[in-house]
Formats: structure tokens, C-alpha cells, sequence
């Protein structure tokens, strides 16, 4: 195992991607963000890590009940993409995208004075394929747009209690589905 991690450190040592080109990039969609970091490894080749961040407070009160949710949402992803040079200032791309994800949330609901919790932990993949274009403003500067057919899975506990009771459940969420983004990068 140790001469994995001595290889890939050797690997990202070397000439061709200490030579790549790096950027900065963000999504803007209506509910959330993702930010990227584009690799350029060569004329055809890039790696795109990424990064979301999602958190969410909800409460509702109504009649003296109250339910109260709080959730926070990591995902680490990476895409791995071919490109084509179109013109000189449009792309195409395609290749696909893996995430790892990571959610907690907690619900609290107040009922006639009496109190349930619930605390949820699960994590799990994304992964898609994806074709996207790209074009560049003054070469370093691009909008492009891309689709993907993901699928998604996360699984793990949830924990519910009460004055009277308490039980454990295992989650499981699966999901597939198309997704859309307008990304803008900026390549050093």
C-alpha cells in the first residue's frame, strides 16, 4: 500500500502535470453551487476536481407544533474528460463524473408538548456520464455548459427518539436522473 501513495506522489511530480494548465471554475445553478478546479493535463486531456457544500435550516410552526430540520451535505468529486478542439475558441468535452457523498441531518418535531429527534447519517456515490462545450473569451476566460445522466446512491442509519420510545432504521436512497449546469472557468 505504501508503494501506491509513493507512485502517485511520484506521478503528480512529473514534468507533464507539473506542465498542465490549472484553473478555477463555479456552477451557477438556482438552488447551489459547485466549485471546480480544471487540469488541463494536455491539448485533449483534463481532470476536474470539485467540491459542493450544502446546508440547510427549515422550520415551521403551526398551531403550537413546531418541526425544526437541519442538514449538511459534502460532496468530493472528480471528472475525467477528453476534449476536441472545435474552433480556436470552442471545445466539446466528454468523459464522466464521480462523486462521494456525505449527509447529515437532524429533524426535531414537537407534538402536543412531547419531542421526536431524528438524526440521519448517510453517505454514498454519484456518478455520470457527461458531455459538455466550452467557450473561451480571450483565452483564459470560458463559459460552457454541460449534461449528464447521473446515478446516485447513499445508504446509511437513521435514529429516531421520543419520551416513550426509540428506533433505529437503515436508509437507503437510490436516484438517476439528467442534470444541466452552466459552469464558468478561468484558466491561469
Amino acid at each position: 500500500m505504501r508503494s501506491l501513495f509513493v507512485a502517485a506522489g511520484l506521478a503528480l511530480c512529473s514534468g507533464s502535470v507539473l506542465a498542465a494548465d490549472f484553473g478555477v471554475g463555479i456552477t451557477a445553478r438556482s438552488d447551489d453551487g459547485i466549485l471546480y478546479v480544471p487540469i488541463n493535463v494536455s491539448k485533449t486531456f483534463r481532470i476536474e476536481p470539485s467540491i459542493r457544500y450544502i446546508s440547510s435550516d427549515i422550520e415551521l410552526s403551526e398551531d403550537g407544533d413546531l418541526v425544526s430540520q437541519d442538514s449538511d451535505t459534502v460532496e468530493l468529486g472528480i471528472g475525467v474528460f477528453g476534449l476536441k478542439q472545435v474552433t480556436d475558441a470552442a471545445h466539446i468535452y466528454y468523459g464522466a463524473r464521480l462523486a462521494y457523498i456525505d449527509t447529515e441531518s437532524t429533524t426535531v418535531q414537537t407534538l402536543f408538548g412531547s419531542e421526536i429527534r431524528t438524526e440521519s447519517s448517510q453517505d454514498g456515490y454519484r456518478i455520470g456520464p457527461t458531455v459538455g462545450f466550452e467557450y473561451l473569451f480571450g483565452g483564459h476566460f470560458s463559459v460552457g455548459g454541460e449534461v449528464s445522466y447521473t446515478f446516485q446512491d447513499v445508504e446509511g442509519k437513521s435514529t429516531t427518539s421520543a419520551d416513550f420510545f426509540s428506533s433505529v432504521n437503515e436508509v437507503e436512497q437510490k436516484a438517476h436522473g439528467t442534470q444541466t449546469r452552466l459552469i464558468f472557468r478561468y484558466m491561469f
